[in-house]
Formats: C-alpha cells, sequence, structure tokens
C-alpha cells in the first residue's frame, strides 16, 4: 500500500500594487530656473533630494507629472525638490512645508502647488514674464558658470512673434533688487512700460558678473593695479556659447541687425569690445558709463578692427561722475571717427546729474532703447527670409545652400550651447548624417554677415 505525503500550505499576503500619478500644476513664476529639473523626494526613496529616478516629466503646457508605483493602502510622505535640500519647497512666505501625505490607491490623481523654494526665498522686485534661464549655466571658455536671467515680451506666451535680442551685463542688478547690492536698473518694468508705445519690443537676457571674477572677465586687457585680461574669452561665451542656446530655445531674430549688447561700468567695457570683436553678430550697443580709463589698449583695439559693417553706438554718461569719464568717451568716439565710423552711427548723450549708479543707468535705459531699436521691424515669421538661402532636407540629412557669393563658414551647436560641427562652406551643399537627432541651431558666417536658423535633425 503506497503512502501518501502531504505538503504543507503555506498562505501569504496578497499585496494590490497601485498607481498614483502627482501633478504639479503652478511653480514659483520667474524664480523656478528653466533649465532645472524638478525631483519627487519622500518616504519611497529614503528621501534622497535628486533621484535620478523619481524626475517629474515637464508637459508641454507647463506641468510637471510623475506616476509613482506602490502597494494599496501604503501611507506616502513626500516633497518636491530641485536637486537638493537647499532648493526644497516652502510655503509662499518661506516658512517650511510639512511633508506632503497621502494613502495609495489605485488610479488616484494628485494636484499640487509649489509655492516657493527654499532658496529663492525674499522680496522679489521683477515685473512681467522674467524668468532665471539658469543658476549654473556652464562658461567652457572660462570654466564657470553662471546664472542667467531673460526678460520676455508682453506678449510672449499669447503670440507667435519673433523678437530682437539684448545681451547686457551686471545681471543681478537689471531686474530685482533682491539680488542686488546697490540697487537695480528696473529693465523689466522699462520693457512693460514701452510695450504699448514702442515697436519692437525685445528679449533681454541678463547674465549675471563672476563677483570676484568681475574685473578679469569684464577687460581683454590687464590692468597691473586691478587685473582684467579674461573679456575675450567672456566675449567668446557669449557668442557662442549663450547666444546659440537663446537662439535655440527662445523665439528670437538672431540676425545681427536684431542683436544687442549693452552694459555700465566695466560692463560697459566689455560690452564695447565684444561689439567690435564681433562685428558680424551685434549690430548695436548701449554704453553707459564706460570704463575706458582701464587701458589705453581700446585705442589701438578700435583702430585694429575698424568698421567693418554700419552699426549704432548709444553712449551715456554724466558729466561730473569723474573726470575723465567725458574725455575718455570723446577720445573713443574720435578714434572710431578715425576708423571709418560715422556721425549716424554714433550718438553720446551726457546728463548732469548723472552718477555710476544703478538709478542713472536704469533711468536712461528705455532713451538707449528706443535710439538703438528704431529702424528694426518687428515680424511674426522670419522662416522665409531664411529658407530662401539655408534648405535642411531631413529626409537625407544634408543641408543646401544657394546664392552665397562669399566665403563662409558652417556652425552647428546643440542646446546646450556646444559648437558640434565647424567647418568652411566649399559647396552647396553639407551631410550632418554624423549628428545626433536633435534641435541645433545652424550659423553661417560671412566676412560681412551672418545667416541662423534652427533646423530639428
Amino acid at each position: 500500500m503506497k503512502k501518501l505525503f502531504l505538503l504543507p500550505i503555506y498562505f501569504f499576503p496578497i499585496c494590490i500594487f497601485a498607481q498614483v500619478t502627482i501633478q504639479i500644476d503652478t511653480v514659483p513664476e520667474y524664480y523656478t530656473p528653466v533649465r532645472d529639473t524638478i525631483f519627487l523626494s519622500g518616504s519611497f526613496n529614503s528621501w534622497n533630494p535628486s533621484d535620478t529616478a523619481y524626475c517629474m516629466n515637464k508637459l508641454p503646457d507647463g506641468t510637471f507629472q510623475f506616476t509613482l508605483n506602490a502597494s494599496t493602502g501604503d501611507t506616502i510622505e513626500y516633497k518636491f525638490t530641485r536637486g537638493n535640500l537647499n532648493t526644497i519647497e516652502t510655503q509662499a512666505d518661506g516658512s517650511v512645508l510639512p511633508n506632503r501625505t497621502f494613502i495609495f490607491s489605485n488610479g488616484l490623481n494628485i494636484n499640487c502647488n509649489i509655492e516657493n523654494w527654499a532658496d529663492m526665498v525674499g522680496s522679489h522686485t521683477a515685473t512681467g514674464n522674467l524668468r532665471i534661464v539658469d543658476l549654473d549655466f556652464f562658461m567652457p571658455q572660462l570654466n564657470r558658470s553662471r546664472r542667467i536671467w531673460a526678460y520676455l515680451p508682453k506678449d510672449y506666451y499669447t503670440s507667435s512673434n519673433y523678437y530682437p535680442v539684448v545681451y547686457m551685463q551686471d545681471g543681478q542688478s537689471l531686474f530685482d533688487e533682491l539680488y542686488s547690492g546697490f540697487g537695480e536698473w528696473g529693465v523689466d518694468e522699462s520693457m512693460e512700460a514701452l510695450f504699448d508705445s514702442f515697436s519692437p519690443t525685445a528679449i533681454i537676457v541678463g547674465v549675471d558678473n563672476g563677483g570676484i571674477e568681475r574685473i578679469n572677465e569684464y577687460s581683454p586687457w590687464v590692468n597691473l593695479q586691478f587685473g582684467g585680461g579674461q573679456g575675450y574669452e567672456y566675449a567668446d561665451f557669449l557668442v557662442n556659447s549663450l547666444k546659440p542656446y537663446i537662439d535655440s530655445t527662445l523665439r528670437t531674430m538672431p540676425e545681427r541687425n536684431n542683436t544687442a549688447i549693452m552694459g555700465s561700468s566695466l560692463g560697459g567695457l566689455v560690452s564695447f569690445t565684444t561689439i567690435f570683436s564681433f562685428q558680424n553678430v551685434f549690430s548695436k550697443a548701449g554704453i553707459f558709463s564706460p570704463s575706458f580709463w582701464f587701458s589705453d589698449s581700446v585705442y589701438t583695439f578700435i583702430q585694429q578692427q575698424g568698421h567693418q559693417q554700419n552699426s549704432r553706438f548709444y553712449f551715456v554718461s554724466g558729466t561730473t561722475e569723474s573726470s575723465e569719464m567725458v574725455p575718455d568717451i570723446d577720445s573713443v568716439i574720435n578714434t572710431m571717427y578715425n576708423s571709418g565710423f560715422s556721425t549716424n552711427e554714433i550718438l553720446f548723450v551726457t546728463k548732469s546729474d548723472g552718477l555710476s549708479s544703478e538709478w542713472f543707468w536704469g533711468r536712461e535705459f528705455e532713451d538707449a532703447f528706443k535710439w538703438l531699436f528704431f529702424e528694426v521691424t518687428p515680424v511674426t515669421d522670419i522662416s522665409n527670409e531664411t529658407l530662401e538661402k539655408v534648405i535642411y532636407d531631413a529626409s537625407i540629412e544634408t543641408i543646401f545652400l544657394y546664392n552665397f557669393n562669399e566665403t563662409y563658414r558652417l556652425k552647428i551647436f546643440n542646446t546646450s550651447g556646444q559648437q558640434v560641427l565647424n567647418l568652411p562652406v566649399t559647396s552647396n551643399s553639407v551631410n550632418i548624417s554624423d549628428l545626433s537627432k536633435s534641435l541645433y541651431l545652424l550659423r553661417l558666417e560671412g566676412d560681412m554677415r551672418s545667416i541662423t536658423q534652427k533646423i530639428i535633425k
């Protein structure tokens, strides 16, 4: 007779797994950096503030979503961060926000609003469509990072318009008094006020100065007492790293006639030397109380660069800022005249109450902007102008060039501003099949002008 062996029966608890969608409907307007990633941090990942497995997905409408998996009935605690505990979300007044919490049930949708960030707490004075593009935009030419701001015109989000761009130095003093140690220009308020009375409006890009590196970066020449000498590298950053990124991510009119640069004091010096070094990129400069005293090399520099293309220069200063200010500007302008510039290209405005101060430069900004841009025509579509010259055929991954009568170089930049191609144009077609699929900024640089447009590969 056979014996039967009965196996023991074990009972295991049954776990029902669920999915919950967490959505961020709104974030703090201008001081949520555009390029920052928002992370989900909580009891499910040991409160790791930068866990790449829990990045919120940014949707086209500006909201953020993440689908979380867990067991039904689990109690979850969580918060949002921008990568570390110093950037964790807070209440609107900056006080600590208690942990968010919910109990898992399948199909649950949770909607959240972020009121403030721990590193952005303070009394802000910014207005309009001001955005922090990045807190740490990399400058490969100087191996440093910098905060970048962008003021967007009133109708940026309600139209399909393209806009001129002004690149400005000392970004922390332009828009928000919280970040300026000496007051702000109020450029955002000025542009808001100009919107209904002057056309075109423009995108204003502000680049923070480097603090202790400001003097070094804002002059291409060395002053034995104060330093300097990195101005060329800084200018190269503006032209070959920052501008390609701005042109590839915002609706810009990238041609030189629609591109200006402005700055004050040493920022005025580096703005002046930048437009001279890159006359094929910039056509306008607002130079406020410039530090031409820093080096006499500026005069030789003007003569060496010479007059390459018609441009517009707006100089402004107070008559009593220093004994050298007005004479130095006059000497620079006379050197420009002797180097081929005409009186129609230069305007020098002096004010008896002018001081080397943010309130003065901010007051004069509006007049400078209007004089520099009074001949620029705003457009709603620039594609026809560029496509007549450059056509990209995605089916064969080839760029076709037509009607070029001078020597050009083709440069292509990725969305991080890195140059991925640089070659002379020797035929009317260039194959780019070696580049990975992405959005790129294409720039053709000639002896007398440049053509820029975006392509999607």
